[in-house]
């Protein structure tokens, strides 16, 4: 049996679920035809428009069923958005849970600059996340750096392309080979994120996990 990857979350909508006129709409925003407006995000707090090309959230892997459309998804949905990881502030949580902090107590900063350019003097690099917590008037801090997947393989306008003309009740099955690149998602972009800042933020008397 042929299994594919595919969309799995399209603008924060579950892809399988998404009737014929939605995914038109959809693929119309993902290919930025006329004056086509980005839906919202729904991860975000105050929900702003999505700020990813495309707006694919996660990719799935799906069988093929009848007639060359999707069948069953298989398996779990790998993320390809880093700000997927904001619903409910789950990350945030997560890690206040590993380094002890009250749940309660939590303080956030997202995007905090990290290094400034020599001869710019502008952020250089930043930090995704930052959570802390002030107890006895000592602040205590960690930074999380955050990794969404790639994929290899084609692009998704092919896909975008389809599903703007599509009026089946189904999703088709994806036309082109695509898969995640473990590889050039961790040792390729984050493993050099992580020996820049992990061991100055150690040198700081912090940690710095990832996710």
């Amino acid at each position: 049996m042929s299994e594919r990857y595919g969309i799995a979350e399209w603008y924060g909508r579950p892809f399988p679920g998404l009737s014929a006129p939605e995914r038109h709409q959809f693929a119309v925003a993902a290919l930025r035809e006329g004056a086509a407006e980005q839906p919202p995000c729904p991860f975000q707090a105050e929900h702003p428009p999505c700020s990813k090309r495309g707006g694919v959230c996660s990719i799935q892997r799906y069988t093929e069923g009848d007639s060359g459309r999707i069948g069953m998804p298989q398996g779990h949905p790998v993320i390809t958005c880093p700000v997927r990881f904001s619903e409910r502030n789950t990350v945030v949580s997560w890690l206040a849970e590993i380094v002890g902090f009250p749940p309660a107590d939590v303080m956030i900063a997202a995007e905090v600059p990290f290094m400034e350019g020599a001869e710019t003097n502008k952020p250089a690099g930043k930090i995704d996340l930052i959570v802390a917590s002030m107890a006895d008037n000592h602040l205590t801090w960690y930074g999380l750096e955050i990794q969404a997947v790639y994929f290899s393989g084609p692009g998704m306008e092919s896909e975008f392309i389809r599903l703007r003309d599509g009026t089946e009740p189904l999703p088709p099955f994806p036309s082109a080979i695509r898969r995640p690149d473990w590889r050039s998602s961790s040792a390729k972009r984050l493993m050099p994120q992580l020996q820049i800042k992990a061991p100055t933020v150690r040198r700081w008397g912090s940690k710095m996990p990832w996710r």
